[in-house]
């Protein structure tokens, strides 16, 4: 008996385990990243399931609908930290790098954007598509260029605009560090000019100030050995970390400027990345529980495709006139299930396509213990 009840969590691990050498993993990294989905998820379903509930969920959502949008600002510290760490610890030839972080991206964004097209035209109302062949052609190309985000295109995949942003860090990070030549560099001054940067992009409040997010893993890359090395910085952290998260969730939900929530944001993103890096504390503990890391590990699939799920999901309860009798109760009744077919979707997508097509080639060619899964957001 006991037999049978191990075999389902021994499968689960085959499926969503990436890699056999935990000791080469950051494994509250994957964590992490299960959290950023979750308050991702909660941003569309909030969005989505407003028409159908009333009295206290109403609040509940708005401030779930607000809060939810940090997981794109965690997904791009959590690629700043893996992309700018693995780049100023070696020089890596730009071509060979660009192709890895291609074959990363677009196995699983290629193979959405066919459905997406392919609904496209089976339900012209829903369609984004402009009218004209050209047209159509043009838009379609600059989607697969992952253009929209940068400029001023509306994403056919809704949360693909932060796919632009991830691109757009991956091109020009390597050629930042070569022309600066920051590997010659103390990590202090490559710290202070980071810090610099963010602080000027958002007193002339710069275009895409989100993108100061990236800035604030690639300074963690740069002080989490001086918070390792030192024993008493460590668990200082953890409690540091847990009064972050409540103190920024009030600042965002406050009618503040935005530089004072992009600030907000970036030290509780610092913080808890820190206390799940730097030592084996609480947070840490927490960012291990295996079913959070596994839905951490196909967070680029999910990020992609739950917004279809959900709208594929009240699509179909519009017609359920029972639905719209739930009254304060439908924000409680639907989310387990919606959550629940977002799984379902997001691994039908990790196991037939990014898994085999995107991580797996990864791992048979990689030959050193570098850790270069970046999940990009998987940023809607």
């Amino acid at each position: 008996m006991a037999l049978r009840q191990g075999r389902l969590p021994t499968r689960l691990a085959e499926w969503f385990e990436l890699g056999q050498a935990e000791a080469s993993r950051l494994l509250p990294m994957e964590g992490l990243r299960g959290i950023a989905v979750i308050l991702v998820f909660f941003v569309h379903y909030c969005t989505l399931v407003d028409p159908y509930i009333m009295g206290l969920a109403l609040p509940v959502a708005a401030v779930l609908r607000t809060v939810g949008h940090a997981g794109v600002d965690l997904f791009f510290v959590l690629s700043g930290y893996l992309i700018y760490g693995t780049l100023i610890r070696r020089p890596q030839p730009f071509p060979g790098f660009m192709r890895r972080r291609v074959q990363r991206l677009y196995p699983a964004f290629a193979v959405l954007l066919g459905v997406y097209l392919v609904l496209s035209f089976l339900l012209p109302s829903e369609s984004k598509l402009p009218s004209g062949a050209w047209n159509g052609f043009v838009y379609v190309l600059a989607n697969l260029l992952l253009l929209p985000g940068i400029f001023s295109i509306e994403p056919i995949i809704t949360v693909a605009w932060s796919l632009s942003y991830e691109m757009f860090f991956y091109l020009t990070v390597p050629l930042l560090i070569a022309m600066l030549r920051l590997r010659a560099w103390r990590p202090g001054a490559r710290v202070a000019v980071f810090l610099a940067a963010v602080i000027a992009a958002q007193v002339l409040q710069l275009p895409h100030p989100r993108m100061g997010m990236f800035a604030c893993g690639m300074i963690l890359a740069e002080l989490l050995p001086a918070l390792r090395s030192r024993p008493r910085a460590g668990p200082a952290l953890d409690p540091a970390a847990l009064a972050a998260i409540p103190a920024c969730g009030f600042v965002l939900l406050q009618d503040l400027p935005g530089a004072a929530k992009f600030t907000a944001l970036f030290a509780t993103c610092f913080l808890l990345c820190a206390a799940g890096f730097a030592h084996r504390g609480p947070v840490a503990g927490m960012l291990v529980v295996r079913p959070l890391r596994w839905l951490g590990n196909m967070s680029y699939s999910y990020y992609l495709v739950h917004g279809l799920v959900l709208k594929m999901v009240f699509f179909v309860l519009g017609f359920l006139p029972a639905v719209h009798r739930l009254g304060e109760m439908a924000f409680w009744v639907l989310l387990p299930p919606a959550f629940l077919l977002t799984l379902v979707g997001s691994a039908l997508l990790f196991l037939l396509v990014e898994r085999p097509f995107s991580i797996m080639p990864a791992e048979r060619v990689r030959k050193a213990p570098v850790v270069d899964r970046t999940v990009t957001l998987a940023t809607p």
